[in-house]
């Protein structure tokens, strides 16, 4: 089993998870990824930070995406870049300033190399800016998804790390980290994702605690509903605590003590349906057993009221014995059995 930040990579480079995370992200803007524009990027991006070019900065993201997005009036391409957080960062947002830099960097870069190799750069200011007033960046966004089973409370903006009056704060660098904590969102903003592996880890997490709940969307959601990405279950185990491995280090002593509410959960509900499934083969057995010995009581009563009866009116041993054969399908030797057993009783 992978850890959280292994799996959570693999989950959100899957095409439509990404899309329908971006969507939620975007969900207040009113655009919307258009599906089969992803285009896969390379997930480092460095900027030269000398002329002499040997200083660099180097920023590794988790998933980069070039994309289209649209309202249904209005298209515009959009580089998303993703960071997925287990735990909370309290420099997130110094991260996504500097990861936007770098990306803004590497373009510029870009853009000087095209404009030299078209000799379109006339003017001294533009030969030392490699950017003419044209030019224009598509825009980077900047995204982050926290796994993690606790609130997000690092800070959100780049200016809320700084020690600065408010007053300042408006005049100086800044760039949202744009987080989406599963744990800090309500179930009905989780409801507002498409029925989907995002949703189906989006409530696993939220409800880790929550098991028997978790269990209720596992049975109704058809997000948990096959087929199943094994992307998507990776995750989920971890999140709810029912990794193999983890799982595997437990005494099984110990089990019910250290296990995650969820495993608890499940070896409970295991323990009780065996219970119930022992309770009912004894019960069915009892009962067949029962009714196995109140057939066979019911066939010797029946039996021997015939041999009296038949005493009765002096019918002969020979023409009982016939009878008993006959009409209860005996054979000859369990009917003298009878006969004897009759005679006994009289």
């Amino acid at each position: 089993m992978k850890n959280m930040d292994a799996a959570a990579k693999l989950l959100m480079a899957l095409p439509e998870v990404f899309s329908d995370l971006v969507d939620f992200a975007l969900r207040k803007t009113g655009f919307k990824v258009m599906r089969g524009s992803l285009k896969e990027r390379n997930t480092e991006a460095i900027a030269q930070l000398r002329k002499q070019k040997r200083w660099y900065k180097t920023v590794r993201n988790d998933v980069v995406e070039e994309l289209e997005i649209t309202n249904g009036t209005v298209t515009a391409d959009m580089l998303v870049v993703l960071e997925n957080q287990s735990s909370v960062s309290n420099v997130m947002a110094g991260r996504s300033l500097l990861t936007f830099a770098v990306r803004w960097d590497d373009w510029r870069r870009e853009t000087k190399r095209d404009h030299v190799a078209k000799k379109e750069l006339r003017t001294p200011q533009e030969v030392l800016d490699g950017v003419l007033p044209s030019d224009r960046m598509a825009p980077t966004f900047v995204l982050v998804v926290h796994f993690g089973q606790e609130a997000w409370t690092g800070p959100l903006k780049f200016t809320d790390s700084l020690d600065c009056p408010p007053e300042l704060k408006p005049m100086l660098a800044e760039c949202p980290s744009n987080v989406i904590s599963f744990y800090n969102l309500s179930i009905e903003e989780i409801n507002e994702m498409p029925p989907g592996a995002l949703r189906a880890v989006a409530k696993s997490i939220h409800y880790a605690n929550q098991p028997e709940k978790l269990f209720y969307e596992w049975e109704t959601d058809p997000s948990f509903k096959p087929p199943r990405l094994d992307e998507m279950v990776d995750v989920i185990a971890i999140a709810v605590g029912m990794n193999n491995k983890l799982m595997k280090q437990q005494k099984e002593e110990d089990m019910p003590k250290t296990l995650s509410p969820m495993a608890q959960y499940l070896f409970k509900r295991e323990e009780a349906r065996v219970r119930a499934e022992s309770k009912a083969e004894g019960i069915a057995e009892g009962t067949e057993k029962g009714r196995a010995e109140g057939i066979a009581e019911g066939t010797e009563k029946a039996i021997i009221k015939c041999i009296r009866n038949r005493r009765s009116r002096h019918m002969t041993p020979e023409r009982i014995l016939k009878d008993l054969q006959n009409d209860f399908d005996l054979d000859e030797a369990k009917a003298r059995q009878y006969m004897e057993a009759g005679l006994a009783k009289a």
